[in-house]
């Protein structure tokens, strides 16, 4: 099971810090990849969940840790003609809300909201909108998890249903 940050929160805390290089890295010191929010404006790539606001570099998108969500047409545009090994996750949503049902990442991979995965390939993604307890993910069968409760989800997972009894 892969588990992934959602903007680099994986506790359920510091949602201040979401989608910053610092809370990125770490969430990725934590051992877990992360789904970001990305922008191109001319020359430029961003992070930010609404608009884009933090700087970096086309280098640092780089790597199968990031799940790189193509905020704008500009960077839709631009991911499909990098090469694939250096931007291998990558997809985004057609509408921003509500999510669709589900959509097909770069690498094949289906990222589906809430807490049913469509098969095996599936990356379930925010189960806690649906799913407050995160109950649902204990016996998920899937490719991943996409969350911002990813230590109480892992643990969960790893001590059973009812490790807090």
């Amino acid at each position: 099971m892969l588990y992934i940050s959602y903007q680099g929160i994986y506790d359920g805390d510091n949602w201040q810090y979401a989608n910053t290089p610092n809370q990125l890295g770490k969430a990725l010191g934590a051992g877990f990849s992360c789904m970001i929010d990305v922008w191109k404006v001319g020359d430029k790539f961003y992070l930010g969940s609404q608009q884009p606001l933090t700087e970096v570099t086309a280098k640092y998108l780089q790597g199968n840790r990031w799940w790189l969500n193509a905020r704008n047409t500009e960077m839709q545009s631009w991911l499909p003609t990098q090469n694939s090994k250096l931007y291998p996750n990558w997809f985004y949503f057609t509408t921003p809300t509500p999510p669709p049902p589900s959509v097909t990442a770069s690498n094949g991979k289906t990222i589906v909201p809430g807490t049913v995965p469509i098969n095996n390939n599936s990356v379930v993604f925010l189960p806690e909108i649906d799913d407050q307890s995160l109950m649902s993910t204990v016996n998920l069968k899937c490719y991943g998890i996409c969350s911002t409760n990813l230590l109480l989800i892992r643990r969960m997972r790893q001590e059973g249903r009812l490790w807090w009894q």
